[in-house]
């Protein structure tokens, strides 16, 4: 049976935990800095296992999976088996795909893209690395969603649109125009407006000795 560890111990963790092993995998355990009260997070990492990073947070899944993939380790892809995929379309390496997620014919997901479940991306679309999808998200056509761009809850993009690096397409948002890097759509029809800094707590994972 195939081994693998998740990194991250959260919320999502869980998630990608059940499906995982739906599809064959052996859980050995997680790592965090700052695991639940509930959770032992795993002290050494086996040579052997693969590695998922199940973190929510698309700059820092980023940021961990080249870490991970700097210290040579194999980063799985985790697919539901009620899931529909394309045979034309491609997943890249650190993707988790939810039950009942849709990837149409002829697209293209980067590396580590979360599609949760529901969610449509729909022929000839491009996804960044490190994007995620919440649950019913959709796309149409030929849309292209950049780098660790977060599309909302039941949020739907147009054809042809092209959305850029590091934005976030609020729940609900039925996207029409083009969107540049770094920012918030809202509404509809959705409007755009550069996003707010925003502080928050991360764990120490550059510090964090267990790869």
């Amino acid at each position: 049976m195939k081994e693998l560890v998740i990194f991250g111990a959260w919320y999502f963790s869980r998630v990608v935990a059940e499906v995982a092993e739906a599809t064959g995998w052996k859980v050995l355990g997680y790592v965090d800095p700052e695991p639940p009260e509930n959770v032992t997070g795993l002290k050494t990492l086996p040579d052997e296992a693969a590695v998922f990073v199940g973190l929510g947070d698309n700059s820092l899944r980023d940021v961990i999976s080249s870490l991970l993939v700097k210290r040579g380790r194999n980063i799985a892809t985790i697919v539901h088996p009620n899931a529909c995929i394309s045979p034309s379309s491609t997943i890249g390496p650190g993707s988790f795909i939810a039950e009942l997620a849709v990837v149409r014919t002829g697209t293209t997901l980067g590396k580590g893209v979360i599609l949760q479940s529901g969610s449509v991306v729909s022929h000839d679309c491009q996804v960044g690395s490190f994007a995620s999808f919440g649950p019913n998200a959709a796309t149409a056509s030929r849309v292209q969603v950049g780098r660790r761009t977060l599309v909302g809850v039941g949020a739907s993009i147009a054809p042809g649109m092209s959305i850029g690096d590091d934005c976030t397409v609020a729940a609900g948002a039925a996207v029409y125009k083009n969107a540049d890097n770094k920012t918030t759509i809202i509404g509809n029809p959705a409007t755009a407006t550069p996003s707010p800094h925003r502080e928050t707590k991360q764990s120490n994972w550059k510090l964090n000795t267990t790869w």
